[in-house]
């Protein structure tokens, strides 16, 4: 009896392994058969695209229609105003837009809630842009709880610099130290009156030790407050200032590269993390276009070719969320650890918003607006 049931159970087990091979298969097969007619269907529409602006945007896109031929009429525009225009038109019923591909932040804390964006779910195809399996954090894949916006890029970033020529006697080695009485007056930072580059900078005070730490900061070590970035590393860079959080980061590898810049070096422990990632627009007017340009840029072919081309551009976050896709030479210092996930302020997803917005609410309290 023991050897009948036996042989039963592997039988079942076998019986069970075929039958989830066959739909395992049917399922590839129909992605494929849906893939195809959404191709031929895309090639009689002109995707509409804005973008950052930035040489690896327009290369990615010239692949992207060399392969498919499939045009694209790109834009550039900072996140601030495109979302502010597209909402004007789509309240008078304009919907001219397809997708948008930029840094989150704004995606994700206007568009998202106030119903600007598509579900993005609805526009993937492809089982290997749509297993969670395939990305190096599940969490991570969407910057908003609703998967409106998939990041596709999450890089570890730094603005915040100090100049050892500058009271070489201070040492920085944490966030701690910058409360040293000697660095008082000697300190400038980013006006951080709104979400950018200076809240986010300070984020990780906030994160590491709390609010009335950064309040504190802000209050007793009188900061001296730039509203213009260039003027802010110019600053730092020539001596006027001990430390400078804020700094444009690719300003300093400039600096760097040009052979200048050797007493600047960042501060231990000031890091926070920015995304990339896309989203679709409301009724876009060319569905399936969009569709064959997500799922291929998504795709391992699409995203070696993203970290290839940004890596030619840019000297920062030349990195992937897909396991697939290794990090440029030099850039994977810029891929987060995920398994310390929790170490980082998300500045441009949901998760990290409250705390860049109670960042701002500290510095205006504490500085003004």
């Amino acid at each position: 009896m023991k050897r009948s049931i036996l042989r039963w159970g592997v039988s079942v087990a076998s019986v069970l392994s075929c039958v989830f091979a066959i739909v395992g298969n049917a399922s590839a097969q129909s992605a494929d058969v849906v893939w195809k007619e959404t191709v031929d269907k895309a090639k009689s529409q002109r995707l509409v695209i804005i973008n950052q602006g930035n040489d690896a945007f327009d290369r990615v896109i010239e692949a992207f229609t060399k392969k498919f031929g499939i045009e694209v009429d790109a834009s550039v525009g900072r996140p601030s105003t495109v979302v502010h225009r597209v909402k004007t038109e789509q309240d008078n019923g304009q919907y001219v837009s397809d997708i948008w591909w930029a840094i989150t932040s704004n995606m994700v804390n206007v568009a998202a809630p106030a119903g600007m964006l598509a579900p993005f779910e609805d526009y993937l195809i492809l089982p290997e842009v749509k297993d969670p399996s395939n990305w190096r954090h599940p969490d991570y894949m969407y910057g908003d709880k609703t998967h409106h916006v998939f990041t596709y890029i999450h890089e570890v970033n730094t603005s915040a610099f100090r100049n050892s020529a500058v009271l070489p006697d201070v040492k920085i080695t944490s966030i701690d130290d910058l409360m040293n009485p000697k660095l008082k007056g000697k300190i400038a930072v980013r006006d951080s009156s709104d979400p950018n580059a200076g809240s986010f900078s300070l984020s990780p005070i906030y994160r590491a030790k709390g609010p009335e730490f950064l309040r504190k900061f802000l209050q007793d070590m009188n900061p001296k407050v730039f509203a213009n970035p260039q003027q802010l590393d110019t600053a730092l860079f020539r001596g006027g200032v001990a430390v400078a959080t804020g700094i444009q980061y690719s300003s300093y590898a400039d600096c760097k590269q040009a052979g200048g810049c050797q007493t600047i070096s960042e501060i231990p422990g000031m890091y926070y993390i920015s995304s990339r990632g896309l989203s679709v627009f409301k009724n876009p007017p060319h569905p399936e276009a969009v569709k064959v340009f997500l799922n291929w840029f998504l795709s391992k072919e699409g995203q070696e070719l993203w970290v290839q081309e940004w890596a030619k551009a840019n000297i920062t976050g030349a990195v992937s969320h897909r396991k697939d896709v290794a990090p440029a030479k030099g850039h994977e210092r810029f891929q987060p650890d995920f398994s310390k996930a929790d170490q980082y302020v998300w500045t441009s997803n949901a998760e990290g918003s409250a705390e860049i917005n109670n960042v701002v609410k500290i510095f205006r309290d504490v500085i003004g607006n």
